[in-house]
């Protein structure tokens, strides 16, 4: 995962896609999900800015505008959205005499952001965690890149049941979107890699020209 496990824990993906298959096989989707995890992991972040004792503990504490001290909660969060082109290998699948079923190969290409979220309750008021200033400590980045998948389709002939699974990568090529950190005062100029790899899951909702058996 390269850059992107240096600032987030594993995450997760949630969304949908709509495409159009040939006979042939071949077929052409839009894809677009959102993600989300919960585990923020890059060193330093915030570093400096939150209370000393609370530093030294390796706890990250702030005092707001009334004195109250608490602690926001960081999280994932950004989205993906793709143009893939794929191809079902019809001559292994099941059941045999359904075309739309088999092992498929997909590649494509499109474009990744994401951000760390500081959450805090909306009591928690606290200047330098709100408005502007808050954009200069999210980390917001985004790029251009691929995405592979093997896997299996499965339609069934009476309609019910139509799923897929598969093994995924991507690999985008993001900075930042802000350009600069206001916790480290200093420019963003780094050019990252981020990569992944994980399962994917979806159930398919079919709208057939003709017959599944055709």
């Amino acid at each position: 995962m390269r850059d992107l496990a240096q600032r987030f824990g594993y995450s997760s993906a949630i969304g949908g896609e709509i495409g159009y298959k040939t006979r042939s096989g071949l077929y052409l989707a839009v894809q677009g999900a959102g993600l989300i995890g919960d585990k923020i992991v890059e060193a330093g972040f915030l570093e400096g800015l939150y209370l000393p004792g609370f530093q030294q503990a390796g706890l990250l504490a702030f005092v707001d505008e009334n004195g109250k001290v608490f602690t926001p909660n960081l999280r994932q969060r950004g989205w993906t959205a793709n143009l893939r082109v794929g191809y079902i290998l019809s001559r292994w699948r099941l059941p045999k005499h359904n075309p739309n079923c088999g092992l498929y190969i997909e590649a494509g290409g499109g474009y990744l952001a994401h951000r760390i979220l500081i959450d805090k309750a909306r009591s928690e008021r606290l200047p330098l965690l709100e408005g502007e200033y808050l954009k200069g400590l999210d980390r917001l980045t985004g790029g251009w890149g691929l995405v592979e998948s093997i896997g299996y389709r499965f339609f069934s002939n009476n309609g019910l049941i139509n799923f897929f699974i598969a093994v995924e990568m991507g690999q985008y090529f993001t900075q930042s979107l802000r350009g600069y950190l206001y916790d480290k005062a200093v420019k963003d100029t780094k050019r990252r890699q981020d990569w992944w790899w994980g399962f994917r899951a979806g159930w398919s909702l079919p709208l057939y020209e003709k017959a599944p058996l055709e």
